[in-house]
């Protein structure tokens, strides 16, 4: 998947949000991999995201206690994030 695509995906994940709510996003892909910040409810997130062979490892930059997750598709960003 290219840069232009990848971006398009995780802004239509988060503005199709029904019950949360994302008031800016900022995706940006470099060769080593995409970082993704946004207000969620009101709160700063920010993501990077690696791609591996199973998928994707997430890192929770603003969380550094927090284990970095695996998921297999974009998509599931937003059952991770825990938001509908």
């Amino acid at each position: 998947m290219d840069g232009a695509l990848i971006e398009e995906t995780i802004r239509t994940l988060f503005t199709d949000l029904k019950e949360d709510k994302v008031e800016s996003i900022l995706v940006q892909c470099a060769d080593w991999g995409i970082n993704v910040r946004m207000f969620l409810n009101g709160e700063i997130v920010e993501l990077d995201l690696l791609k591996n062979y199973e998928g994707y490892e997430v890192t929770f930059v603003e969380e550094r206690d927090k284990e970095p997750a695996q998921i297999d598709d974009l998509g599931d960003l937003i059952q991770l994030l825990k938001v509908s």
